[in-house]
């Protein structure tokens, strides 16, 4: 790859990283998680059952333990913490309406049903990585909208290549701006 492909390509990273930074201003920068344990079982009746026991006292844990068809089953049904998009939606949608310590009616998932107790809440700041792939949805989003609009007013024909100049140009204050030498930023630097 030459000097000026590169700088080509740098500068349409460069240029759409402005663009996303300049439209893209609404990405939530935390996520809700829960904390919840379940107890999975194949019918609505064993797990109005298995419902009634815990309304009259029964440990979670011990029933989780003996009739939960979960993987989970042996850690007494604890699923840790996640995020809401993680789990099936009624799942997710149960779990994240319930109180600390509630425990929940039976759920039906495309798993079975569950018998659902969260045991804690509590916002976290999204890691690097999500918060990057969302601020890339939401872009991707915006541009599909953006290409929608305007998709009525320009058709592209089949014969596009032709209408492309044999030597491309650039503004003169762009070539200007790429020819200039780049300090590379030392390490440690904020910018």
């Amino acid at each position: 790859m030459d000097e000026e492909t590169l700088k080509g390509i740098i500068l349409a990273y460069i240029y759409r990283e402005k663009v996303m930074e300049a439209v893209i201003t609404d990405v939530e920068e935390s996520q809700d998680f829960v904390w919840a344990r379940h107890i999975l079982l194949e019918d609505e009746e064993t797990a109005k059952e298995v419902l009634a026991m815990l309304n009259d006292g029964g440990d979670f844990t011990e029933l989780a333990k003996e009739y939960s068809t979960g993987p989970s089953a042996e850690d007494g049904g604890d699923l840790g913490w996640f995020a809401e998009d993680t789990m099936v939606e009624p799942f997710s949608v149960a779990a994240f309406s319930l109180e600390i310590g509630e425990i929940s009616e039976p759920v039906e998932t495309s798993f079975g049903w569950h018998i659902i107790q969260v045991l804690g809440k509590e916002e976290r700041p999204l890691d690097q990585r999500t918060l990057e792939q969302k601020r890339q949805a939401a872009f991707d989003d915006w541009l599909a909208e953006k290409m929608a609009e305007y998709e009525s007013e320009f058709v592209i024909s089949e014969t596009w290549t032709e209408d492309l100049p044999t030597e491309p140009s650039l503004p003169p204050e762009l070539l200007q701006l790429l020819n200039q030498p780049q300090q590379a930023p030392s390490v440690g630097d904020d910018q």
